[in-house]
């Protein structure tokens, strides 16, 4: 018996709560900063090793930029540069949350912001529990870091030889048919329908075609998808959602995300779970017939399989690509990403952007970090002193930073796409309101 996806999978889009103050910058707080990259001696830097993770969407990014930023770090401070800062570990966004929360990671990383509010239900009720300031939203900053698509990869081999430049075209119908059972073979009418250059010609004596049939095999469709808490997948039902609305409502009529660790909610019984964007990856590399949503930089490091071209807003096909995904980040430039007073992130959602470029499926990745960290002991193995938090403010500056020496560099470089002009300024100011016993770091 097959399980209702659409049933679980929704998110209502207008209860994200459309708010747009800025939280209110500390006096002294620098709104626009620079990636500065200078360290004295007295900063201690070189020894410090503050553990960050979270959302695997960010893992091709942060694993690159972490050795670039010490690299880059040492040509302007040589030895007083930090030259100890550990990997990033890729445990998901929900874990993202929780270690930030816990103490254990100085950044967690998140697709979706903290404190994101869905039919009035906070998604992080599970994780901000209690009246602590370690549980008070407004007591964390959330700096956007990477802009990314969600590529739909798949496995059908048997079109390889004959259609091998021919991607197969999915729209957001067929994608939901996918995965909530509706759709069990990849010659389905509907995806036949939307591939009309997949086909098997017969011809006549003459050369003439006499008939036209669909070339997509019986292979039976596995939807691969997120067993873990991800971020990914709220960006994959988010844009379901946005496209498929009323089909994703319970039996009792409210459109509602499964639960507050961003799991994908039911599937069908013939659905494979895999752990983090590699994992789905890598499943849907293993199995014939496999379909699964990956953060695009995952679908470069697999470069024997492709990925669908999607029907836009528009009813264009697109392929995923930062050409692509940019376009749908632009068309949401009149309402960016802002942070309430009470620490509430709005306007974060940009899935199925209005323009005939835009890629449908793609969203932001959020950095999450305690704003001041006096009296917290230690935070990510490290002590919770200033230069300790100095050290994590000005990593995260400089990840937002353009520029050859920047981290939009490093992530361009990866497949995401360097963040706009306005989100780069909101990163800065959100960096900036940092504070150690409530003072300014004076960053600049």
């Amino acid at each position: 018996m097959k399980k209702n996806f659409r049933g679980k999978l929704g998110v209502a889009i207008a209860s994200l709560g459309l708010l747009s103050t800025f939280a209110v910058t500390p006096a002294g707080a620098t709104a626009t900063l620079t990636g500065d990259l200078t360290f004295a001696s007295s900063d201690g830097a070189a020894s410090l090793n503050p553990a960050m993770g979270g959302s695997s969407f960010d893992e091709p990014f942060f694993n690159a930029a972490i050795p670039v930023y010490m690299s880059e770090a040492a040509k302007v401070s040589g030895a007083n540069a930090p030259s100890a800062i550990s990997l990033y570990s890729p445990t998901g966004s929900t874990a993202g949350k929780k270690g930030v929360v816990a103490g254990t990671y100085a950044v967690g990383a998140s697709d979706v912001p903290m404190g994101t509010v869905v039919n009035g239900t906070n998604l992080d009720a599970s994780i901000l529990t209690g009246a602590n300031a370690a549980s008070t939203l407004t007591n964390y900053v959330q700096v956007p870091v990477v802009l990314g698509g969600v590529g739909m990869m798949y496995n059908l081999p048997s079109l390889n030889s004959k259609f091998k430049k021919t991607p197969v075209i999915l729209n957001s119908a067929v994608l939901a048919g996918m995965y909530d059972g509706a759709i069990t073979k990849w010659n389905n009418a509907a995806i036949c329908h939307l591939n009309p250059k997949i086909v098997n010609l017969k011809k006549n004596k003459k050369g003439r075609v006499i008939r036209r049939t669909c070339a997509l095999p019986s292979t039976t469709v596995v939807p691969v998808y997120r067993a873990d808490g991800s971020g990914t997948s709220f960006i994959f039902s988010n844009y379901l959602n946005a496209t498929q609305g009323a089909n994703y409502k319970t039996s009792a009529g409210t459109e509602v995300y499964p639960n507050t660790t961003f799991n994908q909610g039911q599937v069908p019984s013939d659905g494979l779970g895999g752990q983090k964007n590699a994992g789905v990856a890598a499943d849907v590399e293993q199995t014939v017939g496999g379909i699964g949503y990956v953060e695009y930089s995952y679908i470069l490091l697999q470069h024997t399989l492709p990925a669908a071209l999607i029907v836009n807003a528009k009813g264009k096909d697109v392929a995923v690509n930062p050409t692509t995904v940019a376009a749908d980040a632009a068309s949401f430039s009149a309402s960016p990403p802002s942070e309430s007073s009470a620490g509430v992130v709005s306007n974060f959602s940009i899935v199925n952007g209005a323009g005939a470029g835009d890629y449908p499926i793609a969203g932001y990745s959020w950095a999450i970090v305690r704003e001041d960290w006096n009296g917290l002991g230690t935070v990510g193995g490290t002590s919770a002193s200033l230069n300790s938090e100095k050290l994590v403010a000005k990593f995260l500056d400089w990840t937002v930073q353009s520029g050859a020496q920047g981290g939009q560099t490093v992530a361009q470089q990866q497949g995401y796409v360097p963040l706009p002009a306005y989100v780069t300024t909101l990163a800065e100011h959100q960096v900036s309101l940092m504070t150690y016993n409530a003072q300014s770091l004076a960053l600049s």
